[in-house]
């Protein structure tokens, strides 16, 4: 301010002097029925003095202005690490005032502990599909053009594992905390060729979800479940297959739903025959059931027995 008033002082006086040095006339103003003459060289300097006066009250407010906002900006800052701190540690606290970094409050408001609960929020719209995402939505991410390996990108894999997603699963596999939950739906859910193909574990849903399948035999064969379960998957045929000698090949490679198919096809000699060279005991009771001619489901007598 001090510099800019040396220079309008010796701007007033050189325009006053440049003004006097090409015309000594002076000239008469009236106004409410006073009379002023004076000499140009004079009004010139009065015009633009006043001029300065004005420039000089108009920097005064900007520069009060300035400091006002200053000063919030200043206690603005002090009360938002404030609610942070009381946000992290879950304190109630006062209701601080924030008067210039309202949208910085805002986005304050979202911290819990450690953790941000994103909220829709038109200053960063990305949050809306945040949100999605904590609440476990499959989101369209290409748009952010994410790497492959960000933590919102795996995130949104999660979810689609966890909604039986086919192909969020497929990505799944690629990623190692992801890769054990995305082979049960890749399993599942995947077509028998491409199961059989890639290798993929066979679980005891991928079977049943495939009963009517034409490779169903590979299937089993190349599964590796519990004896209980192989049984379990018989019984669930037994009831609906026509032809003996087509279910009795699908478990041949697989000794306890064999023995139990057998039985069940009241083929007792050949039943003997298998158990007299295996200490196999299970089957034991059951099969004096059937030979006594007494039915019994297979699952209420597997609940009684130990594998």
């Amino acid at each position: 301010m001090k510099k800019y008033s040396i220079i309008s002082l010796l701007f007033i006086g050189i325009v006053g002097l440049f003004t006097y040095m090409n015309t000594d006339s002076s000239t008469t103003f009236s106004m409410f029925g006073i009379h002023i003459t004076l000499y140009n060289a004079v009004w010139s300097m009065l015009f633009l003095s006043i001029f300065y006066l004005f420039s000089i009250i108009y920097f005064a407010i900007l520069k009060y202005k300035n400091y006002i906002f200053t000063k919030n900006i200043k206690k603005d800052k002090e009360n938002i690490f404030k609610i942070i701190e009381n946000r992290i540690l879950f304190k109630e606290g006062k209701n601080l005032e924030i008067k210039e970094l309202k949208e910085i409050k805002q986005f304050i408001e979202m911290i819990q502990g450690l953790k941000i609960e994103p909220k829709e929020w038109d200053k960063l719209p990305f949050m809306e599909d945040i949100l999605k995402l904590e609440k476990g939505e499959i989101v369209d991410l290409k748009k952010y053009k994410f790497d492959k390996n960000n933590p919102w990108v795996i995130k949104n894999i999660e979810n689609g594992i966890k909604k039986g997603d086919l192909e969020k699963a497929k990505e799944g596999l690629q990623i190692d905390s992801l890769k054990e939950e995305a082979l049960k739906v890749v399993s599942t859910k995947s077509s028998v060729n491409e199961i059989l193909a890639n290798n993929y574990p066979i679980s005891k849903d991928t079977i049943l979800n495939n009963l009517e399948n034409n490779r169903l035999k590979e299937l089993i064969d190349n599964s590796n479940l519990s004896d209980k379960d192989y049984i379990e998957i018989a019984g669930i045929l037994y009831k609906t297959e026509k032809n003996p000698e087509h279910l009795i090949q699908l478990f041949e490679n697989k000794e306890f739903p064999y023995i139990y198919i057998l039985i069940e096809y009241s083929m007792f000699d050949k039943v003997k025959e298998i158990l007299k060279d295996k200490e196999i005991k299970i089957f034991e009771y059951y099969l004096q059931l059937r030979e006594c001619g007494q039915k019994i489901e297979i699952n209420e007598y597997l609940n009684n027995v130990a594998f």
